[in-house]
């Protein structure tokens, strides 16, 4: 069989057990953040309930409480719970809906593992490698062996610009729907003070209930998008090659934040522009870090046609097919 045949073949082999370890590792990742929108499901409840308790003291009638209608002091401790308890349904919603779609990517990625026998795989590279070892043989020791290093290398800067594509695409998506966040929050700007019942979540005192869910799903759209782009980019972080070192750690931080605090900004009696302020800022760091993503992928191209015309060299002075 033809050298370049077999290194097609390895290279094939060699994507999908590269997909099968990248996808265990983000399943291990995934798992955890599951149970960390569990844990913060748990935490925020608790945490409203004993609210409500508290709320419940302040309408039960005492003279303590009469003292403190006759002050004033009532209605703001009151409105001061009101609004904590409004930042915990919303984070409470939204920790709720992380785990759903996080469980549906996870039920995904089980999916498509039951389906890759890694085993046969493991074998038929094997049989590959055992094949070019008997090339190696036959042919010029020295050449023979630079084009091996050649071609590992290739494999590995190709496995690298595929991670870096998928990122790009993860990252497209999480603009537009940063982008729609944006679009629906400028569209409730006018609004700013909201109020809270216990038994149906939040209603807005001056916008209708159907548009407030409609802000809180694209900020949740916007939310799981930037978690998966963040998963990508770990991908690409944990891929590197001989002489092209990937150097992610500064646009991959920006996702640790998300939106855990736009929900503290929006609240009973903060504005929404100040929501739009953070979805913009982050709007920018997603820019931004598909610009320097476009610029590891152009590096990687050009790395590989370095490669790829040097083996070319070797197949042309040497007897390699």
């Amino acid at each position: 069989m033809e050298w370049k045949q077999l290194q097609k073949e390895q290279e094939m082999i060699h994507a999908q057990l590269r997909t099968v370890s990248r996808l265990r590792e983000q399943k291990i990742l995934i798992e955890k953040q599951i149970e960390h929108a569990q844990q913060e499901t748990f935490k925020h409840s608790k945490a409203l309930n004993q609210i409500r308790l508290k709320l419940d003291k302040l309408e039960g009638f005492s003279f303590r409480n009469m003292i403190r209608t006759w002050t004033g002091q009532q209605d703001e401790l009151r409105a001061e719970k009101i609004d904590k308890a409004a930042i915990l349904e919303l984070k409470i919603n939204e920790a709720k809906k992380m785990e759903v779609d996080l469980t549906d990517d996870l039920g995904q990625i089980n999916t498509i593992l039951t389906r890759i026998n890694e085993q046969e795989l493991q074998e038929v590279l094997r049989q590959i490698n055992a094949k070019k070892k008997g090339f190696l043989q036959i042919h010029k020791p020295e050449q023979a062996k630079m084009l091996e290093q050649l071609a590992h290398e290739e494999m590995l800067t190709k496995q690298l610009i595929t991670d870096i594509k998928e990122a790009e695409v993860a990252g497209e998506t999480a603009l537009t729907k940063l982008g729609q966040a944006a679009e629906s929050l400028h569209s409730a700007n006018g609004y700013s003070t909201w109020d809270t019942f216990f038994g149906g979540g939040l209603v807005a005192t001056s916008l209708k209930h159907d548009a407030l869910d409609k802000s809180e799903n694209y900020l949740h759209n916007a939310q799981i998008a930037l978690q998966r782009f963040h998963n990508e980019l770990l991908d690409v972080h944990d891929m590197s090659t001989k002489s092209l070192a990937v150097e992610t750690d500064g646009f991959v931080k920006f996702a640790d934040y998300f939106f855990d605090d736009i929900f503290s900004a929006w609240s009973v009696h903060s504005k929404i522009s100040t929501a739009r302020e953070q979805v913009s800022r982050v709007q920018d760091d997603v820019h931004n870090t598909l610009l320097r993503l476009q610029d590891k992928h152009n590096k990687a191209d050009d790395y590989l046609q370095s490669l790829q015309k040097e083996k070319e060299a070797i197949f042309q002075n040497v007897d390699i097919k």
